[in-house]
């Protein structure tokens, strides 16, 4: 029996049906299609196969698993330049002892008789990559009616599945893109003309901090975004004043004028009754912990409908993961219909969070952990691309050192460090050195990679009784010298000065409290 659990075949084994022989209504498959390509590759030495590759075809896509096993054998053969002919074939195919289960050096001989021209291949290999993707869509569509039929529990759980897999068959439908070079000038120019035309302005979706706006012009689109830390330095706090400043500009020290952008959180760490009132805090100033127990001063309480009357207008949504197992494919299910949404309503998908990647399950579990955070950060950084948005990620770092992290200090994985356009470590001095009552309220953003861009630093300042970062009003902070790093961290040594930085304005809200005395606890 064939795949389809209706055709036969005549000549070696075929791929056993698919979903309990439900797909008994798929078009038929033509062998000669597949016999004609796969007697090309054995006459002519493979020269068609770059073109047959850049169709995106793959073994799985024959409808005869013999036949996906002698594509797989010539593709080695290709791949290890090596030549490619009927014996070279047999052998492979030998070695692997599937020689006889693929019809022997017969069936193979007969593949050569009915070999297609080479100009021919492409399309050929074409057609085979269409019907496999339709037999693909029938085995999903079959499999949802199954589960539909059972009266699933949770409707959502199915359309998320189904929606995730059909775009995942898109995903894999690899083709070529390749571009001549002259044809792709002009856009490139045009892009070029256009950003000179902004005259200072982003490029990006601004930050809300103007030195790192001017470093970065902004989160750019289709990058994925590395924010760093060991715990407690504030990762959360500072994701969430970027989700904050994206989303409502009077929170932007510069760049008001441009509109807001939707901004989407994934938590997997944080609940959503506890990102809210963090961002109640970071919006009024409110005192969290007072928050939190419920011992807001009056005046406060009569000025908190005036907060959520501003943060009603923030186009922010939160998908609240703490408790599930959150895989890459829901991340790019529900951000992909996010999108779709926000643009039949003329809203901008501006930026994208997760706090934070560890916690991310990838879509299939490997050997390892490296290899685990390797698929997912891979995943976002797909997704960045695909939906063209930045896609900002937290990350826990080593146990190395803490006063002066480096890209080798991702946690888990060399790979994050690889497929990340922009690296930046959040570092709070006061918790290295909780003796020195001066570096109260010291914060630092060092940015470490910077794929189309330079690195540097940007200081700010951490309010701790609502747990926001604010512009900064502090010189550079200066770890301490390698060699005496153990010693610095006893007595002292290497103490950062405290002064206001360059170019750094002061908010008005830290004015306030400062002259009123330091920010509460």
């Amino acid at each position: 029996m064939d795949r389809s659990g209706t055709y036969d075949d005549d000549g070696g084994a075929s791929r056993p049906a698919d979903g309990g022989g439900v797909i008994n209504i798929a078009p038929p498959p033509d062998m000669e299609i597949e016999r004609g390509l796969l007697g090309n590759l054995l006459l002519y030495n493979a020269e068609s196969l770059p073109d047959v590759l850049d169709a995106g075809l793959q073994p799985a896509d024959f409808f005869r698993e013999a036949h996906g096993e002698i594509y797989s054998a010539i593709a080695d053969l290709y791949n290890s330049n090596e030549q490619v002919d009927m014996n070279l074939a047999a052998e492979k195919l030998r070695s692997r002892k599937t020689l006889s289960g693929v019809g022997g050096l017969a069936y193979l001989s007969e593949l050569e008789a009915v070999a297609c021209v080479g100009m021919m291949a492409k399309s050929y290999a074409k057609v085979i990559v269409d019907r496999a993707t339709v037999r693909n869509l029938m085995k999903i569509a079959a499999e949802t009616t199954e589960k539909c039929r059972s009266t699933p529990s949770s409707v959502e759980e199915v359309l998320d599945e189904t929606e995730a897999r059909v775009f995942a068959l898109r995903d894999n439908r690899v083709t070529g893109n390749m571009v001549y070079l002259a044809d792709a000038l002009n856009p490139v120019y045009e892009k070029i003309v256009k950003l000179s035309d902004l005259k200072g302005a982003l490029s990006g979706v601004p930050t809300g901090f103007n030195y790192l706006d001017k470093l970065t012009g902004g989160f750019q689109k289709s990058d994925m975004i590395i924010l760093g830390a060991r715990p407690s330095m504030g990762k959360t706090s500072l994701a969430l004043n970027f989700a904050l400043n994206v989303a409502l500009p009077e929170m932007r020290q510069g760049f008001r004028d441009m509109p807001p952008y939707a901004v989407l959180i994934f938590s997997l760490e944080m609940k959503l009754d506890q990102i809210l009132q963090r961002l109640l805090c970071q919006v009024g100033r409110y005192d969290l912990l007072q928050m939190r127990s419920g011992t807001l001063q009056n005046s406060e309480y009569a000025r908190l409908t005036q907060t959520l009357s501003v943060m009603k207008h923030a186009p922010i949504f939160i998908d609240d993961s703490s408790s599930q197992k959150l895989k890459p494919l829901d991340i790019r299910a529900k951000a992909r219909r996010l999108k779709r949404k926000l643009s039949a309503s003329g809203i901008e998908l501006g930026l994208i969070v997760v706090d934070y990647l560890q916690l991310i399950i990838p879509n299939e579990r490997h050997n390892n952990r490296e290899q685990d955070v390797a698929e997912v950060s891979s995943s976002l950084k797909s997704l960045a691309k695909e939906l063209d948005v930045p896609v900002l990620c937290c990350c826990q770092l080593k146990r190395a050192d803490v006063a002066n992290p480096d890209l080798s200090d991702l946690r888990d994985s060399g790979a994050i460090e690889q497929d990340a356009d922009l690296v930046a470590f959040v570092l709070r001095p006061e918790m290295i050195f909780p003796d020195k009552p001066e570096l109260e309220g010291l914060g630092q953003l060092m940015i470490k990679k910077h794929r189309n861009g330079p690195l540097g630093d940007v200081y700010m300042h951490f309010l701790k009784y609502c747990a926001s970062f604010t512009p900064g009003a502090f010189e550079p902070y200066v770890p301490p010298p390698s060699e005496d790093k153990g010693m610095a961290k006893e007595t002292g040594k290497g103490k950062p000065r405290r002064g206001k930085a360059k170019g750094a304005e002061l908010p008005e809200v830290v004015v306030a409290r400062r002259g009123g005395g330091a920010p509460q606890e």
